[in-house]
């Protein structure tokens, strides 16, 4: 099995199975972050996606469904959608902070473990590292 690193443009260091699956999950958000976005999330996401994060008037944000390998998805991508386009009807209307919050959230539920450094907003925007849930 071929083993390929990736250096995302936040700096987050990756160690891909060749079209598998992560093999070492990044900590990419603090604990704390991922509490707070609990909260965010319950308030502005879940009347759209789902208390329990699989989807209702919006897609499904947990498991394969949502970041499956085959998906190709970066965590850039998706947190520039959340960032700039959601809430749904209310886009770009939570602070920096609010969205650092639920996607630190989205990261935690989808398996990615925390860390010691905070996600922070900008260097989010530009990462390159790939999202895919560690949940089955």
């Amino acid at each position: 099995m071929k083993i390929l690193k990736i250096a995302g443009s936040a700096g987050f260091g990756l160690v891909l199975s060749t079209g598998v699956a992560l093999a070492a999950t990044p900590a990419l958000y603090t604990a704390a972050q991922a509490k707070a976005g609990a909260g965010v999330y319950a308030q502005s996401c879940a009347m759209c996606h789902g208390a329990d994060l699989k989807g209702g008037a919006g897609p499904d944000l947990l498991g394969q469904a949502f970041a499956a390998p085959s998906n190709h998805y970066t965590i850039g991508a998706i947190f520039s959608e959340v960032a700039e386009q959601m809430p749904a009807g209310q886009p770009g209307s939570l602070t920096h902070e609010q969205y650092d919050d639920v996607m630190a959230y989205l990261l935690q539920k989808n398996g990615y473990p925390a860390g010691a450094k905070p996600l922070d907003y900008s260097a989010t925007l530009k990462s390159g590292a790939p999202l895919v849930s560690q949940m089955k």
